[in-house]
């Protein structure tokens, strides 16, 4: 069978499930799993303000295709606009950007292999079949034309009349993780953890980690890196009484 003769379905399944762009891939893309990738709109949220992994969309095209698939569901844009009403999730998203980790989450997009698999993605017909059904989905389209039914939609919109959702902002600037995020450049630890991050072959990937290999043997030697504040995970906002 040829490859592009093969339904938009089955490259977009071949995408998600991290096989090669390929018609044996896509024949086979079913039996494969994406064990690793989010798997609900709250989980993509979560995945996507998170600087220390959101990274990974850009250095494997197929995790790219997989964000873009989901970033463009009606279902997502609820959870999004939902968990943007709440302070939590931009003192979550900052906390993971001052984290010594997200380094290392971009600097793997330097890496050599990275190109090469873009170039190879880019050259690959398969690659714009499953972005095409991502936008050309009828079953996508018709259920962007019924979200203004969704009750969830409503829900959202009464939600701007709860006046908890006020309260929390008018209290976050009181909250002592904030404070304890804001002072994080006053300890040493913390440029240390960062200058672990630039000089640790780990933080990079297979091509610029091997250059970045002492000549006398073993890696550089790293320095303690410190924990960031832990913040809860987001809480679901109430929903106003009828």
């Amino acid at each position: 069978m040829k490859p592009t003769k093969l339904p938009f379905v089955l490259a977009l399944s071949a995408v998600l499930a991290g096989a090669p762009f390929t018609g044996q891939a896509l024949a086979n893309a079913p039996q494969q799993g994406t064990a690793e990738m989010p798997k609900t709109h709250e989980e993509w949220v979560q995945y996507l303000s998170n600087f220390t992994q959101n990274a990974d969309m850009l250095v494997d095209p197929r995790k790219f295709v997989a964000a873009l698939s989901a970033v463009t569901e009606p279902q997502f844009a609820v959870a999004a606009l939902s968990a943007m009403m709440n302070p939590n999730l931009y003192m979550q998203s900052v906390a993971t950007l001052m984290d010594p980790r997200a380094y290392a989450n971009y600097a793997r997009t330097m890496d050599p292999k990275t190109l090469t698999d873009w170039t190879q993605a880019l050259m690959d017909p398969q690659f714009y079949t499953a972005l095409t059904y991502i936008f050309a989905d009828p079953n996508k389209i018709y259920r962007w034309l019924l979200a203004p039914l969704d009750p969830k939609v409503m829900s959202l919109a009464l939600n701007m009349l709860n006046p908890n959702i006020y309260l929390r902002w008018g209290t976050a600037g009181f909250d002592p993780r904030l404070w304890s995020m804001l002072s994080a450049g006053l300890n040493p630890n913390w440029y240390a953890g960062w200058m672990n991050a630039v000089t640790n072959p780990g933080s990079y990937g297979p091509a610029v980690g091997g250059w970045m290999q002492s000549p006398y043997g073993g890696a550089v030697a790293p320095y303690p890196m410190p924990g960031m504040p832990a913040y809860p995970s987001m809480l679901p906002m109430p929903t106003p009484r009828p």
